[in-house]
Parts: C-alpha cells; sequence; structure tokens
C-alpha cells in the first residue's frame, strides 16, 4: 500500500521565516507510533563554520515529535528545551581555530538546516531562515574622515563607524545606542535584532576598526558626543529618548557615558563594571600605564590591573595544566586597591535615568555580579533619584547574547594571549536560560523608559 504524501514523515516549522530572537516550534510527524527517531540541525557562521546539534526524541501515539515539548533522551542537550537544538550547537572548526564563540557580524539571513535519519536514510528534511532586521527597516551610515596617515590599515576618504537602523512606522522613534565589548569593531547584529522591537538603534564601533584605535586605549568620550550630535540630527529619531546597550567594556563605557552626557535617559549594561578600568598595557616611552578613555585631553580616572602578579600566579596553571586563563581574578585583585577603585568609581549617581544590570554568577572574566551590588550600592549612598535593578543569573557566565544562538563555546582563544586560551564561565544551559530572560528584560525595560 502506498504512502500518501501527507502522512509521509514530514517537519512543520512554525513560524518560518523567523527571526533570530524568535522561538521556533519544531515539530516531525507521520512517524511510527514509539519510533526513537534523532533530529539534526546545522548552520554556518560568518566564518563559514558548520555548526550542528542532534538530539533523540520518542514518538508519541499520534507519531509526532514536537521538540518544544518533548524530552530528548540524548545528544547535544538532554531534557525539555524548547530551542535547544539551537543553542546546543557544536562546532568542531570553531574548536580547532581557538576562536570559539559563533561568529555573526552581518545582518545576513542564517539558514537552518534539519534532518531526520532512520536505518541509514533520511526520511525527511525542512529548512528553517532566521532574519535579523524587520521589513521595511531603513539603515543609514555614520561616517568619519580618515586620519592623514591612513589610521590603521585606512585608506583615504571617509570610514563608516556606526551604522543606524531605523524600523518601519511612523517617527521619531526612541534610539539606543548599541556598543560592543573588549572585541571592538560593530554589533551590527544585536543593533539589527533590537530594532525589529520598534527602536532605531545605532551600532556603533569605538576601536578594532580603522581609522580608529587598534586596542582599547586613550577613546575620548567627546567621540560619543560628535555621534550623539550626528544621531539627534537625524529626522526620523526623537532625541529625547536616547538610550544605550552595553556589553563588558562596552557597559562599563555605558555607565561612563550615561554619567558624562544628560541626554542618555536609560541604560542596559550586560556584564558591567563600577569603575573605569586601565588598558591592559603601558606606554613604551615612559612606562606609564595607559588609560582606556580620556575626556578634555586629560585621562579619565581609572584602576590599575596588576597584571605581572596575576601573570605569575596564572603561569603554573595555564602552562603546566593547560587551564584557560580565569581573567575574574586579576579584576578581583584590581578591586582590592581601595584608594584607587575610589578615585576611578563611574559616577552613576549623576545618569540622568534608570538602569539595567545583567550579571552572571559564575562570569569568569570579571566579578560583573560584585561591581553590579557596587553599582547599586553607589546610587542608594547618593540618594539617586531613578530606579537602577540588577538582573543576576547564578549559574552563567559572561557571554550573553540575544537569545537562541549556539552557546556551547566556554573558552576562546586571543592573540595576545601566545596560544592560550581564557575561560568566560557558565554552563550552555545556564546561558541559554539568561541569555533569553536577559533580553526580554531589556526589551521591556527599553520599552518602559524611552
Amino acid at each position: 500500500m502506498s504512502v500518501s504524501p501527507a502522512s509521509a514523515p514530514h517537519f512543520e516549522i512554525s513560524p518560518n521565516p523567523a527571526f533570530v530572537d524568535e522561538d521556533v516550534r519544531v515539530c516531525l510527524r507521520g512517524l511510527p507510533v514509539a519510533a526513537l527517531i534523532s533530529i539534526h540541525a546545522a548552520t554556518d557562521d560568518d566564518q563559514r563554520r558548520r555548526w550542528s546539534a542532534q538530539a533523540r526524541f520518542r514518538a508519541d501515539a499520534a507519531g509526532l515529535i514536537d521538540a518544544c515539548v518533548q524530552e530528548s533522551l540524548g545528544g547535544s542537550y538532554r531534557g525539555v528545551a524548547p530551542m535547544g537544538l539551537f543553542w546546543s550547537m557544536e562546532s568542531a572548526a570553531a574548536s580547532a581555530d581557538g576562536s570559539s564563540n559563533f561568529a555573526k557580524n552581518t545582518t545576513s539571513p542564517d539558514c537552518v538546516d534539519f534532518e531526520a535519519p532512520l536505518g541509514g536514510h533520511v526520511i525527511a528534511r525542512a529548512s528553517l531562515t532566521r532574519n535579523f532586521v524587520a521589513p521595511g527597516t531603513v539603515t543609514r551610515d555614520l561616517k568619519i574622515p580618515n586620519q592623514a596617515d591612513g589610521g590603521a590599515g585606512a585608506a583615504a576618504g571617509e570610514t563608516t563607524v556606526g551604522r543606524l537602523f531605523i524600523p518601519p512606522g511612523h517617527g521619531p522613534h526612541p534610539v539606543v545606542i548599541v556598543l560592543s565589548g573588549s572585541g571592538g569593531g560593530f554589533d551590527l547584529d544585536k543593533a539589527a535584532v533590537l530594532s525589529r522591537h520598534g527602536f532605531a538603534t545605532l551600532a556603533l564601533a569605538y576601536f578594532g576598526a580603522a581609522p580608529l584605535p587598534t586596542w582599547l586605549h586613550r577613546i575620548p568620550l567627546e567621540y560619543f558626543d560628535a555621534a550623539l550630535t550626528w544621531l539627534h540630527a537625524q529626522p526620523e529619531i526623537d532625541s529625547q529618548r536616547t538610550g544605550i546597550l552595553g556589553v563588558s567594556r562596552g557597559a562599563e563605557l555605558a555607565l561612563l557615558l550615561g554619567a558624562t552626557f544628560p541626554q542618555i535617559r536609560a541604560i542596559v549594561a550586560y556584564a558591567p563594571s563600577s569603575v573605569a578600568w586601565a588598558a591592559s598595557g603601558r606606554a613604551k616611552a615612559t612606562g606609564e600605564i595607559i588609560p582606556c578613555w580620556t575626556w578634555c585631553g586629560k585621562p579619565v580616572p581609572f584602576a590599575p590591573l596588576p597584571l605581572r602578579g596575576f601573570m605569575w600566579r596564572s603561569a603554573f596553571p595555564v602552562v603546566a595544566l593547560k587551564r584557560p586563563v580565569m581573567f575574574r581574578n586579576l579584576f578581583r585583585a584590581g578591586l582590592r586597591n581601595r584608594e584607587a577603585v575610589e578615585r576611578a568609581a563611574i559616577a552613576v549617581e549623576n545618569i540622568r535615568g534608570p538602569i539595567l544590570l545583567i550579571s552572571g554568577g559564575d562570569d569568569h572574566l570579571w566579578p560583573a555580579a560584585e561591581m553590579s551590588e557596587a553599582i547599586i550600592a553607589r546610587l542608594k549612598c547618593n540618594g539617586s533619584a531613578h530606579a537602577a535593578e540588577h538582573l543576576h543569573f547564578a549559574h552563567a557566565g559572561h557571554m550573553l547574547r540575544y537569545p537562541h544562538l549556539p552557546v556551547t563555546a566556554r573558552v576562546s582563544g586571543n592573540k595576545h594571549l601566545r596560544g592560550a586560551r581564557f575561560s568566560f564561565g557558565g554552563t550552555p544551559e545556564a546561558d541559554a536560560e539568561a541569555q533569553s530572560q536577559a533580553w526580554r528584560g531589556a526589551i521591556t525595560f527599553l520599552r518602559a523608559n524611552l
């Protein structure tokens, strides 16, 4: 007896297409009752590295597998996790080249391929398109002239240092400046995803993209004043509703900018710092510690990092035991320098709006949870009129982004570490849950305060 197409095994994926931060239901129908079936999912990142996951399910009495509500019995994850096939993806190529994060630096759609193999044959296939940019979104670039000497590889003319995403619909729109962390460059993907929720967003680079500084040192805050002036001159933007979303060193910067410029009315700070830190080096000519930030031509007061002692203490576990570096201990040592910390503390009480702080309790890069609580304490001590909220995820690490990207990377390489790797902390399960909750919290916060 022939099998009709409707009763043959087939995927049902909805919505399709979907936005990358949107929950997706993956179902497989037309299966034999109680059959044990694996679902495979795979996609490529922007470096063309293949990421994949699989999970085993048992079909129910109707011959259905629904990954949103049914338990994975093994594979890349176990238990009930509606988006487990997405966040549990791993890449052998990413692990081998030392840069183990899922690379997404553009706004081009992702394609996720699904297969269901059985008995050496694939019995069902499907593809899902995940979009970053909402239809009707307009983009506009912020450009600056290149330096006379060409900067760090910059050619003559102008270079894009920011991209504005203007959502569809009638303006003027509230706007959120999106700042990357210590990796530098743009967070184009994050700005694009955030804009689909009704905000204009500006992905703004401040180092790591020519002709800007090649690394995080001596960044003038006046640069951001000029960016605000350009942004507020755009006709679709409501200059009275300006916020910032920053991650890690970008969160440190976001709080500094909020304390400096009254135009900033709301701040979302992922893995923030309570103080301004020094750059990770000294001037070759003078041996002086290099500041990260300057204002009016002078260094913003900073807390130094006790690198020499940290390097000695880290040498054995890193070199002999091949353990990844935990920079959290370096920053904790810096926080014990109370005089420097008091001088370098960010004056968050001067921020003209509410703050949302987001931290992981197992952050191995720096003690974001402790520094978030220091920010809350300083606001209370100084009688700040604006609210501050701290979303804390006890088992999450440092690398929190928007939801549903692979979060399996626990360590990564860095060209300055001479082959050593550094640890993010957290677990994939904890990071996946934290990313979803934090992202929803950030959107709710921004809608309420801009």
